[in-house]
């Protein structure tokens, strides 16, 4: 397993343990989660100067994404965020990259800019679970914010997308329930 994907995976399951709070919390939002507010971001090493030439920018995407992983691990978004940022600017294309900086911006509590990355990385990689996962969180904070049906609406077919993707995912079909929706097949989403 790859370390790009075993992270993937970290932070789809640290989102996916807010979302669980969130989905059974009748939109009171999940206080406690990305309770960075107020910390100063430090400035990646590198960050902002042009690397000279293919390697340099590797190494310098490496340690921003290094550094994201590392706040991310440690629940500090905030932080976390500006080490994905940095590393999408230097590599535009990384999945991992722009999955993660999404999952940060979700975690502090952006879930309509963590929707637009996941609808942009669903472009270029249609048959992500995990995006669709994290995709159907973002829009039910985003229900539980403004309360418009249409967020859960997208929502369910996010998740209901994940599990035609990936059945075996037990967190998924409970949030289709919370959400007072049997997973039924459905095409054409």
């Amino acid at each position: 397993m790859s370390q790009s994907f075993q992270t993937k995976q970290f932070l789809c399951k640290s989102v996916v343990l807010c979302s669980i709070a969130i989905v059974g919390m009748a939109g009171t939002g999940c206080s406690n989660f990305g309770g960075d507010k107020g910390v100063t971001v430090t400035r990646v090493e590198g960050a902002g100067t042009e690397p000279v030439d293919a390697q340099e920018r590797q190494r310098r995407f490496k340690s921003a994404y290094d550094y994201g992983i590392k706040f991310a691990r440690q629940k500090r978004y905030a932080e976390a965020l500006a080490g994905f940022e940095e590393a999408v600017r230097l590599q535009p294309n990384s999945v991992p990259a722009q999955f993660n900086l999404a999952a940060c911006y979700e975690g502090i509590g952006d879930p309509l800019k963590a929707i637009g990355i996941y609808n942009r990385i669903l472009r270029v990689q249609p048959n992500d679970a995990d995006c669709y996962h994290n995709l159907g969180t973002s829009y039910m904070k985003m229900h539980h914010l403004d309360r418009s049906p249409q967020w859960k609406k997208l929502a369910v077919q996010a998740w209901q997308r994940s599990l035609d993707l990936r059945p075996d995912q037990p967190q998924v079909r409970e949030f289709l329930a919370r959400a007072n929706t049997k997973p039924v097949r459905q095409s054409g989403f």
